[in-house]
């Protein structure tokens, strides 16, 4: 959906996914390396954005550290260069110790019925510690009066990010390449993946370009009070997909277009709370409106680099979709 229409949402990190192996290449390293050692808190250092933020924040000589529920699993993902301090964003007593001597902030959450309390916990602690710049993962065309409840919910968390006065980026994508994974097992037993978006176009984003624009905002000046909405390069089908998912895996690989009801049943059945899987659905309903198929130039515009195609991401994780 576009950055001009009503309605905003991405599938957010609550379709975590089996992480791939980070690999980035730079052409040319554009992110600046930052003078006096710059620390940057991480919050969401876990999920598929965050871990990769860290990884690109090490290489651009900033001091990084990673608020995480679960130390082990953390240190585990992100390496000894990464400091990771106990916290969580449903104790917001535990923010403070993690803020202490942070200048800038990068915060994603995942989807959850308490996300926008998540969120303002981490606003308000950053505005207390007197953070100085605030990169914070949305969604495509999030404000408070987007037409579906998950671009509402991102919008009034930006609002309290502006009410504070903290310099910010807004990070807003849409659907991430990465949440494809979830179907790998799919994939390689029965040759399919089932999505609810019948002949949409869907301007799907690697998680790692959102990483890098966020990376690029927090170690370069001149993203401050900026939105950025986020897509890949392409708005695909989901047959466009399947026909590339079968010439790079050398195997006949379907789309299934499932109903919004057999969806809905179907993160039910996996656990996600009613509520959530009613706002997925409001997500999946956009699609034959044409409000999916938004593709922006962000990724190139900000990092100098055209954003991955779903061919690139189809042959980098080749190997999880043929076992």
């Amino acid at each position: 959906m576009g950055a001009a229409l009503s309605g905003g949402g991405s599938i957010e990190e609550h379709l975590e996914v089996l992480p791939s192996v980070l690999q980035y290449r730079w052409s040319v390293i554009s992110i600046l390396s930052l003078g006096g050692r710059t620390m940057i808190l991480v919050i969401g250092a876990t999920g598929n954005i965050g871990t990769e933020v860290a990884h690109l924040l090490v290489k651009a000589g900033a001091t990084v550290r990673a608020l995480a529920r679960d130390e082990a699993k953390a240190k585990a993902a992100l390496g000894p260069k990464v400091q990771v301090v106990q916290g969580d964003l449903e104790q917001p007593a535990s923010l403070a110790q993690a803020m202490k001597g942070v200048e800038k902030v990068f915060l994603v959450t995942p989807l959850h019925l308490d996300q926008v309390a998540m969120k303002s916990a981490a606003i308000q602690a950053a505005k207390q510690a007197g953070v100085r710049h605030l990169v914070m993962s949305t969604g495509i065309g999030a404000g408070p009066q987007a037409g579906v409840e998950i671009g509402r919910s991102h919008g009034r968390s930006q609002e309290e990010v502006i009410a504070t006065g903290i310099p910010y980026t807004f990070l807003q994508p849409t659907f991430f390449m990465q949440n494809m994974m979830m179907f790998a097992d799919a994939i390689r037993g029965q040759g399919a993946f089932y999505l609810p978006l019948g002949e949409s176009r869907v301007s799907w984003v690697d998680a790692r370009d959102i990483a890098l624009v966020g990376a690029k905002a927090l170690t370069e000046a001149g993203h401050e009070n900026k939105a950025y909405p986020l897509t890949g390069g392409e708005a695909l089908t989901c047959a466009e997909m399947a026909r590339t998912l079968s010439d790079v895996l050398g195997k006949t690989v379907n789309h299934v277009d499932v109903p919004l009801a057999a969806a809905r049943q179907g993160m039910l059945d996996a656990g996600m709370p009613a509520k959530l899987a009613d706002m997925m659905n409001e997500l999946y309903a956009l699609g034959p409106a044409g409000h999916l198929a938004y593709v922006a130039d962000t990724v190139k515009s900000v990092t100098g680099q055209a954003p991955r195609s779903f061919r690139q991401f189809a042959q980098e994780h080749a190997a999880a979709f043929k076992g």
